[in-house]
């Protein structure tokens, strides 16, 4: 058990651990945890899937004062998905403590929002457009906050959020401790978010050690086959859970019509799709009653759901680094997972530019005779009983064999069918 683990003293905190099985921290909890504690500026870089939002919940909460009625922690992200599952885990946590969080998020009544506001929340977890309305309205007081937290800073130094969370950091008290945390920080990013701290510790954890691998492959299909190429792949993998990404909201809702007209159930998650239908979307996935999530990039930032099995991307990522982001929707904290990208002949460049980038392995293949194999290959003779190597039920087994960043996954991999 790691050392730090025992700065975490006050015993609701340790209640929940308890309950949670923590057994040690992962690399970033270990890292960030004194920095936070220590009352520090901090820039903190961690792959997706390895615990970022326990990582600071953790110590902003064994900092709170529990006799305080005032807010304490505000922490921004950039999309209602993320605020709501930041604002479960933070509800879940301060419960032990008879405290409270609340979620801000456009899209909702806003009386509603102002009304719960009024029960005195420890914390407040928002989307930066609703958290500047109410701070311009005068129902939402920072002043008395001790540490905000940004999550997903790279996306949140993007047009459309830039400005209100430059003018929420504005209205902070200048001693408040200032943390930012996302899988991805490219050098000028981290730079900028050097200009808007006091002396940070910057840190870049890995990924905790796994015996289990990430494999990611390609399939380069024609335009007009590429959805029924979708199709067989989702039909192939025959995958518990498998999300989807498309790069626009027309994309998404032609798609889940062409998979439900193949009787493959499925749902759809994008920034147009209605509050409610996207936390009923949501819950059916989690729970495993919807085996496909069709979502836009409204779905890659953070959210959180178990046992991922298969990413899809039907539509290229935008850049390498949305790439690792949809990517890390799989094989998060150290889990199996499988990762394809549906490209045309003339997208294979991009392909090699995401390996080059971040210094993976992605594989050709190609479907035939209901398998997974390399381009060139003589197919299996018959279809296999098990839909893939790597596979059972459905669902992705897990391989003690490890792939070195760089090298291709080995001939046998998790679909070829020895013959």
């Amino acid at each position: 058990m790691s050392n730090d683990f025992q700065l975490l003293t006050k015993e609701p905190i340790l209640s929940f651990m308890k309950e949670r099985g923590y057994k040690q921290l992962t690399p970033v909890q270990e890292q960030v945890l004194p920095v936070i504690l220590d009352g520090r500026d901090l820039i903190a870089e961690s792959p997706t899937g390895t615990g970022k939002t326990m990582a600071y919940l953790l110590p902003l909460t064994e900092k709170l004062d529990k006799d305080s009625k005032d807010l304490q922690v505000l922490v921004l992200a950039p999309t209602q998905e993320l605020v709501m599952q930041i604002q479960r885990e933070a509800n879940e946590l301060l419960s032990h403590m008879n405290m409270g969080a609340v979620a801000l998020i456009g899209g909702v009544d806003v009386k509603r929002q102002k009304e719960r506001l009024k029960t005195n929340p420890a914390i407040v977890v928002g989307t930066p457009g609703r958290v500047q309305e109410l701070l311009e309205g005068r129902k939402l007081k920072v002043h008395t906050v001790k540490s905000v937290v940004i999550d997903e800073a790279d996306r949140m130094l993007d047009r459309g959020f830039a400005n209100p969370v430059q003018e929420i950091l504005r209205r902070l008290m200048r001693d408040t401790q200032r943390l930012f945390f996302s899988a991805t920080l490219p050098a000028n990013t981290r730079s900028a978010l050097s200009k808007m701290t006091n002396d940070p510790v910057i840190i870049a954890a890995e990924a905790p050690e796994s015996k289990n691998e990430v494999y990611h492959f390609y399939l380069v299909e024609e335009g007009r086959k590429k959805a029924d190429a979708l199709r067989r792949l989702i039909r192939l993998v025959n995958a518990k859970k498998s999300l989807v990404f498309v790069n626009t909201t027309e994309r998404v809702d032609e798609i889940k019509e062409k998979l439900e007209y193949h009787n493959l159930a499925c749902e759809l998650l994008h920034r147009d799709t209605d509050k409610t239908a996207r936390a009923q979307a949501l819950q059916a996935f989690r729970d495993g009653k919807l085996p496909v999530l069709v979502v836009t990039d409204v779905a890659a930032r953070g959210l959180d759901v178990t046992d991922v099995e298969v990413v899809i991307h039907f539509d290229p990522a935008t850049d390498a680094d949305t790439y690792v982001h949809r990517s890390g929707r799989t094989g998060r904290m150290g889990k199996a997972g499988l990762v394809f990208s549906i490209v045309t002949p003339q997208q294979t460049f991009i392909i090699r530019k995401f390996s080059k980038q971040n210094q993976i392995s992605i594989t050709e293949k190609t479907m035939s005779h209901g398998a997974l194999i390399n381009p060139g290959e003589r197919p299996p003779a018959s279809r296999p009983k098990s839909t893939a190597k790597g596979t059972t039920n459905g669902t992705v087994k897990k391989t003690s064999r490890s792939t070195p960043k760089g090298e291709s996954s080995p001939k046998n991999g998790p679909f070829k069918k020895k013959r």
